[in-house]
C-alpha cells in the first residue's frame, strides 16, 4: 500500500461497514491488516454490520434415487443473478453423499458421509474457504424417525448451535434431542416426552436461542400442523398450532431478517392465487399474518418463494423441458430464480441454469456473506 492518509480508527470503521467480500480482499493488502482484518473482533462486527445487506441461494441438485448422486450445487447472487464461486470443501470429496441443513451469518452446515453410514457434520464458510467437522449424534444412533436438523447462531454473537432430534420410531413416547453449543464444544443430550410428533420438515430455523421446524401430519403427511420449537438452552418443547384460515397451504420455513416465517400460499375464487408470508413470533408463541400478495398470471404453484429484498420477492422455479434440436434432443433439468416486483408484479429471470434430467432440485436455502470462522 501507498502512503496512509487517513487514521487507522477512520480505515477499521470504513472496513467494518463495507461488504465481506471486499474486506477479505483487503486482507492481502499488507502483513499489518492481515493481522487486523483477521481477528475475531473484527469478523464479527464485520458480519453483524451487513447481515441482510446481501443474500444468496445456494441450490442443492441431485437424483434422489440413487446413493451418493448429490454432486452438485450452485451458489447464485440473488441481486444481480450472477454464480458466485464456491468450490466444494475437500472433506465432502467426489462420491458420498451430504445434504444441506441450514445457514446463518454465512456459514452454511452440512450433513455428510463418504462411508455408507458413517455420518458427519461439516460448518463451512465459503467466502473464507474453511470448515470445521463436528461429530453427527445421528451416527450413534441404529433407527431414527421424526428426524429433524437445525443450526444457527446467537443474535449478536459469534456462538452457534446445532440441534439434532429424532425418535427411535415414529410411535415413540419419547425425542433423543442433542444440542452443540460452540463456546462450550461439546454435545449435551436429553430426553422429552413427546408422542404427538409424526414427521418434521428439512427446513429449519435458529432464533433467539430456539430451533424451529414445521411437523406435517394428515394422511400422507401433506398437512402442516404444528409449528415446533424447542430451547436449546432447557430442551423446553413447544408447539404452535397452524391455522388454516390464516395460511391454507404452507410451502415452507423460511428466515427473513434473521425471523423463522412460513411461507405459503391460498386459493380465493375472487383473488386467485395469493402467496402469504406469516411471521413466527416466538415471544407470544404465535403467527402473525406479514405479507399478502397476488401475482399476475401466477397458474398452480410454480415457484418457490425464497426471501423478500426491498420491494421484491426472490423464488425459485424448476421445470423440464426439451432440449433445442441442434442438441440432439432429449431432456433437461431447468432451475430458474426469478424477482418478483410486490408493487407493480413485474417478473424478472436474474439466473437461469441447466443439468441432465434426472437431476432435480433437492434444496434450496438462503445463504449470507459473513467473515465467521465456524
Amino acid at each position: 500500500m501507498g502512503e496512509q492518509i487517513l487514521p487507522d480508527d477512520l480505515l477499521m470503521e470504513i472496513f467494518t461497514r463495507t461488504d465481506p467480500k471486499t474486506a477479505a480482499r483487503c486482507r492481502t493488502a499488507s502483513t499489518t491488516w492481515r493481522v487486523r482484518l483477521s481477528s475475531e473482533r473484527f469478523r464479527m462486527d464485520n458480519t453483524l454490520t451487513n447481515i441482510g445487506k446481501y443474500r444468496n441461494v445456494l441450490l442443492q441438485i441431485g437424483d434422489p434415487e440413487r446413493y451418493g448422486s448429490t454432486q452438485a450445487f450452485c451458489i447464485v447472487d440473488c441481486e444481480g443473478g450472477e454464480r458466485v464461486a464456491a468450490p466444494m470443501p475437500e472433506q465432502l470429496g467426489p462420491g458420498g453423499w451430504w445434504n444441506v441443513i441450514g445457514s446463518d451469518c454465512g456459514v452454511i452446515c452440512v450433513q455428510y458421509s463418504t462411508n455408507g453410514p458413517d455420518l458427519r457434520l461439516l460448518l463451512w464458510n465459503p467466502l473464507l474457504r474453511t470448515a470445521r467437522q463436528l461429530d453427527d449424534p445421528a451416527d450413534k444412533l441404529l433407527k431414527q424417525a421424526v428426524i429433524g436438523y437445525a443450526f444457527g447462531y446467537r443474535a449478536g454473537t459469534d456462538n452457534y448451535c446445532v440441534v439434532h432430534m429424532s425418535k427411535r420410531h415414529v410411535l415413540d413416547r419419547f425425542l433423543h434431542c442433542n444440542v452443540f453449543n460452540s463456546a462450550e464444544g461439546s454435545w449435551k443430550h436429553a430426553y422429552i416426552n413427546d408422542q404427538r410428533l409424526t414427521h418434521l420438515d428439512e427446513g429449519s430455523a435458529f432464533h433467539l436461542g430456539k430451533a424451529v421446524w414445521v411437523n406435517w401430519g394428515g394422511r400422507g403427511l401433506t398437512i402442516a400442523t404444528h409449528v415446533v420449537v424447542l430451547d436449546a438452552d432447557t430442551f423446553i418443547l413447544s408447539k404452535i398450532r397452524i391455522n388454516r384460515n390464516l395460511i391454507q397451504h404452507v410451502q415452507a420455513l423460511r428466515v427473513l431478517d434473521g425471523i423463522p416465517h412460513l411461507v405459503g400460499y391460498e386459493r380465493s375464487p375472487h383473488r386467485g392465487l395469493s402467496t402469504i408470508w406469516c411471521k413466527i413470533d416466538l415471544e407470544s408463541m404465535c403467527l402473525v399474518p406479514f405479507i399478502r400478495r397476488r401475482v399476475a398470471g401466477q397458474y398452480g404453484v410454480p415457484w418457490n418463494p425464497m426471501t423478500i429484498m426491498v420491494d421484491r420477492m426472490i423464488t425459485v422455479r424448476e421445470n423440464n423441458h426439451r432440449r433445442a434440436r441442434d442438441a440432439n434432443g432429449g431432456f433437461l433439468t431447468e432451475i430458474s430464480l426469478v424477482q418478483i416486483n410486490l408493487l407493480n408484479r413485474h417478473r424478472v429471470t436474474a439466473f437461469n441454469g441447466e443439468w441432465p434430467s434426472d437431476m432435480n432440485l433437492q434444496r434450496v436455502i438462503t445463504v449470507g456473506v459473513g467473515c465467521l470462522v465456524p
